[in-house]
């Protein structure tokens, strides 16, 4: 096996197994996991969704997920599929202390990733099968012969296994990504359709068809975007800026700029090298979509993941995320510490609060109740002197969310919704401000309840309660921490939950807090994100 640790170093506990076969559609809900899981798709094919990327695994496909990760599985296509699932531990020999196990959950079982095509001469299916029978066999050895099995076929997924085959959008969707990581370097499209291993010309009209843009195009609004952030939050040159993008010619990338933004580079960054700080959460979303980076902005690795791990080394001071009514005098120390020349907040802070944070800096208040994130966008814009952006960047939007739209009106038809939302032992109806917009607005779908236009709301609903909605789909929101997470695990087993319309009929869409809390331009963009790839 192509592992992360030597072998003769490891220890393996097999936890359990379960072997799932259909010819018609199924799934397994989003869950967490607490050990080691090992999806082996034996026969057909399954979409696994992981965290919050969807994975296309076909016959003789296997791939690991990590503890303290969030997996669920779908069957793919109409003949359904065959899969075994495996829990498991691992263990290790500590090298100073060879009688000591550690014990491992950060690291994937193979080397060139969690993905492995199990080469055609491994009966990969006659192995779980004998493997599932041994282990529920109940005799005595069952598990113990199971084990050792559950070894052997480790030990068969060797380095020489073929890579797993992709279709063309999970190329394309990888060179993307690529891209968005490498775009200040020298790409070319032959490259980009090199490493999808399709034709220039068809790679071309495959990317502009799904993005709405060629990929020419795509690479220079990164470039540019990039190069806006700098000119907002460094004291960079010009000339530096451009060979940081990815322009050897500054001369040639003034032309792109103007040619983009309608004003040159040097008139945008006199306008721009103001340092902004942003109160909440939600302004950092507002400012990033005016491709305005922060001087200051609540940042936290667990509590703003997407922020931190985007931008964390781009914005200077960092301020709590955690607890943020209660935590409000850290970061008006903080802002008087670091001195912003401007402060952007929403109005709703106590005269106490508000006292202070003026005392620092200008304050701009942007008006929760009055404006949705559309109408705050543009009045920010106007406050900073960035219209064209804001114009730019909501043209680009109602773009993706029209695709969108179409999708899901494709899968949903005119059948109606329901978000509901589990914290602790609570289930709750719930619509927040996203939602609201996002959801029922831009992307038409129709609510499972009848409500006032404009209502935000968050009830307490009991499973009884909502196997009685009789509602199509089911958008569930499981708060990540350990009490909601053993509690969701509970309740997915009850007959109660299992016999809900939407449950049996496979139609459960699991949502996360970050971004369907957060109302921002960029966190509702990420929302359509997350819908374009689990529709796709």
């Amino acid at each position: 096996m192509d592992s992360a640790y030597p072998l003769d170093r490891l220890t393996i506990k097999l936890r359990d197994m379960e072997k799932m076969k259909s010819t018609s559609d199924w799934n397994i809900p989003q869950q967490h996991t607490s050990s080691y899981v090992l999806v082996m798709v034996t026969g057909g094919e399954a979409l696994l969704t992981l965290d919050r990327g969807d994975i296309h695994i076909h016959a003789q496909g296997v791939y690991s997920c990590v503890p303290e990760s969030t997996f669920g599985l779908t069957s793919f296509g109409d003949e359904g599929a065959e899969v075994t699932i495996v829990r498991f531990d691992l263990y290790q020999e500590l090298y100073d202390d060879p009688d000591t196990l550690h014990v491992v959950k950060d690291t994937p079982m193979f080397k060139s990733g969690k993905e492995l095509a199990v080469s055609p001469t491994v009966q990969l299916s006659f192995m779980c099968e004998e493997i599932h029978n041994l282990w529920h066999s109940g005799r005595a050895m069952g598990h113990f012969q199971a084990h050792v099995q559950f070894l052997q076929l480790l030990a068969s997924l060797t380095e020489a296994s073929p890579p797993l085959k992709e279709d063309s959008q999970m190329l394309i969707q990888r060179t993307k990504d690529y891209i968005d990581e490498h775009s200040n370097e020298n790409l070319t499209v032959e490259y980009l359709a090199g490493m999808a291993g399709l034709s220039p010309k068809y790679y071309v009209d495959l990317f502009k068809r799904r993005y709405g843009m060629s990929t020419t195009d795509y690479i220079s609004s990164l470039r540019i975007n990039r190069a806006k952030q700098l000119m907002a939050g460094t004291e960079m040159r010009l000339r530096d800026i451009a060979h940081q993008v990815g322009y050897q010619d500054e001369f040639y990338f003034s032309r792109k700029f103007k040619k983009a933004m309608g004003i040159s580079p040097s008139v945008y960054m006199n306008s721009r090298r103001r340092k902004i700080a942003a109160y909440h959460i939600a302004i950092t979303g507002h400012l990033l979509a005016l491709n305005m980076v922060p001087y200051a902005a609540p940042l936290h690795p667990k509590w703003t993941s997407y922020y931190y791990r985007m931008y964390g080394k781009d914005i200077p001071v960092h301020l709590s995320a955690y607890r943020i009514d209660l935590e409000w005098q850290s970061k008006i120390q903080a802002l008087q510490e670091h001195q912003p020349d401007l402060i952007i907040s929403y109005d709703h802070l106590r005269p106490e609060e508000k006292r202070q944070l003026e005392d620092i800096a200008p304050v701009h208040y942007l008006t929760v109740s009055d404006h949705n994130w559309r109408s705050q966008l543009h009045i920010l814009a106007e406050h900073l002197g960035a219209q064209q952006d804001a114009k730019s960047w909501l043209e680009t939007y109602d773009h993706k969310a029209e695709q969108v739209k179409t999708m899901m009106q494709q899968k949903l038809g005119n059948e109606n919704a329901v978000v509901i939302r589990l914290l602790k032992h609570q289930f709750t109806r719930y619509c927040s401000p996203s939602m609201l917009e996002v959801l029922y607005g831009d992307l038409a779908v129709r609510p499972a309840r009848s409500s006032e236009e404009g209502e935000i709301y968050n009830e307490p609903i009991t499973l009884e309660q909502l196997n009685e909605m009789q509602t199509d789909w089911i958008f569930l929101m499981v708060c990540q921490e350990s009490e909601t997470l053993s509690f969701w695990e509970d309740v997915q087993k009850t007959s109660l939950w299992q016999n809900i319309k939407s449950v049996q009929n496979n139609r459960l869409f699991i949502i996360t807090a970050d971004p369907w809390l957060e109302n921002s331009p960029l966190a509702n963009e990420r929302i359509l994100d997350d819908l374009m790839d689990r529709y796709r």
